[in-house]
């Protein structure tokens, strides 16, 4: 995979290339990881290195600076960005202990470990243990992929301590968000998603990352969650991937 910037500034290009310089080991040890464990296949020839306004802004409609395709990952490597766009979620809630919480998280809790994971997410969905195509992508079971790449992506990156806690603000920001984003189904993650403000966004999201997470401890672990999710996909049975996990 080639590295490519889109930067505007000098001073943009030095700390993309330094974040490179420092993590170029790590991501080309998960990608060979990808590709032993979760047949990760026709991975994207570049990631490019940019920035918040041009992912979200000049290049694409897409408002967070991290996606994928099979040509290149688009990724902003810099933490104060995504900082500023987990403590977004907060915005008008009132104030509550649990608000706290995730607030404390955010300012005091990320690290690189957090920003390598998003692009670990991202590359994750090139995995071929996936039963359907990218033209299928938007078929009702996106919670899946969704839920497992970022799966895949935390448990790689993030220290136990972290990823446990990452999952815990999950579980708080579903709980302080489920009265305004809450009361449909996981099969209903589609492109009306992206459409929200990052706390309805997010949303999705960290419902599926946590069902993976009680799928994984269910089954024992991600390939034998890939495994029944196998068995859906061959013997179709009316019902959604989600009530066949009993997820719903």
């Amino acid at each position: 995979m080639e590295h490519v910037y889109a930067v505007q500034t000098a001073q943009e290009l030095a700390e993309r290339q330094a974040f490179v310089r420092e993590n170029r080991e790590r991501i080309n040890d998960y990608v060979r990881f990808l590709e032993q464990e979760y047949a990760a296949e026709e991975l994207p020839r570049s990631i490019v290195w940019t920035t918040r306004d041009i992912a979200a802004r000049l290049v694409s409609d897409i408002p967070l600076p991290a996606y994928t395709n099979d040509f290149r990952v688009m990724f902003d490597p810099d933490v104060e960005d995504w900082r500023s766009i987990y403590l977004a979620q907060l915005d008008g809630l009132p104030d509550s202990e649990t608000a706290r919480r995730v607030r404390a998280h955010y300012e005091q809790g990320l690290s690189q470990n957090h920003v390598l994971h998003i692009l670990g997410h991202e590359l994750a969905h090139h995995s071929a243990l996936f039963p359907d195509g990218p033209e299928d992508y938007f078929s009702g079971d996106i919670w899946f992929e969704e839920g497992m790449v970022e799966y895949i992506g935390r448990r790689y990156f993030l220290t136990n301590p972290e990823f446990e806690a990452q999952a815990e603000a999950d579980r708080l920001l579903v709980e302080l968000l489920e009265p305004q984003y809450g009361g449909h189904p996981l099969g209903q993650f589609g492109a009306e998603t992206y459409k929200r403000d990052f706390a309805g966004i997010f949303f999705d999201y960290r419902r599926s990352f946590l069902a993976v997470r009680q799928l994984v401890k269910e089954y024992g672990g991600v390939k034998a969650v890939f495994s029944a999710c196998h068995g859906w996909h061959r013997e179709p049975n009316g019902k959604t991937l989600a009530q066949w996990f009993r997820l719903e």
